[in-house]
């Protein structure tokens, strides 16, 4: 499986171990010589608010003997961001653990820092946004902001919570009109779909 495929969906990798294939390939990507036991690495998938997909690198991987090389004086954090491996072979272990005591206590700090919001969490099961998700930061949706007298504007928003049926979103990104609203507001989003059948979201100011 390759991250830039069609079917690719977030959801198959978050929050568990992604294995890149390639050693050499990996150590390019590292700028560092792995384990010569070795044929791959060992990631943990996570989404950074700032970066969006990232692949944080644990320690080098043998495939076949299902082995972790890990170093034990490993003082440094290595962050792989989505774009610099699209089209890297991977393979994907649904536990979010390795078994080793070290690496695993490093995942749970991985996962109470980045995810803290209980609503961004949730909203990431919603698969009907998915047409409108950023595909590196699938938090992130594409809408039009609509006002009376001014003309629509494509903008950018980060799913934020959900209040009832009412989906909110921060902005991402400032408006060029004077809407009244500005980059980090939390404005009420609303969908709909266009005449072809597509689904398309807004937010009307008023």
């Amino acid at each position: 499986m390759k991250l830039s495929d069609n079917e690719f969906n977030f959801r198959a990798i978050l929050n568990k171990l992604i294995i890149f294939k390639d050693r050499n390939r990996a150590e390019g990507l590292l700028k560092q010589k792995l384990n010569v036991n070795s044929d791959s690495i060992i990631t943990y998938c996570y989404i950074d608010e700032q970066c969006g997909i990232t692949f944080e690198y644990l320690c080098p991987f043998n495939i076949e003997k299902k082995a972790l090389f890990v170093q034990k004086d490993k003082d440094y954090s290595h962050k792989i961001r989505f774009g610099a491996v699209l089209d890297y072979e991977i393979l994907i272990i649904d536990s979010g653990k390795t078994g080793d005591i070290e690496i695993d206590k490093w995942i749970d700090i991985i996962n109470e820092y980045y995810d803290k919001n209980e609503f961004i969490r949730e909203l990431r099961n919603y698969n009907i946004f998915d047409p409108l998700r950023v595909k590196d930061f699938p938090d992130d949706i594409f809408f039009g902001l609509h006002k009376n007298g001014l003309g629509g504007e494509g903008m950018y928003a980060k799913l934020w919570k959900k209040e009832g049926d009412k989906i909110f979103g921060k902005l991402l990104n400032e408006p060029n009109q004077n809407f009244g609203v500005h980059l980090n507001d939390i404005v009420e989003l609303s969908f709909s779909k266009d005449n072809d059948g597509k689904l398309i979201c807004f937010c009307e100011v008023e």
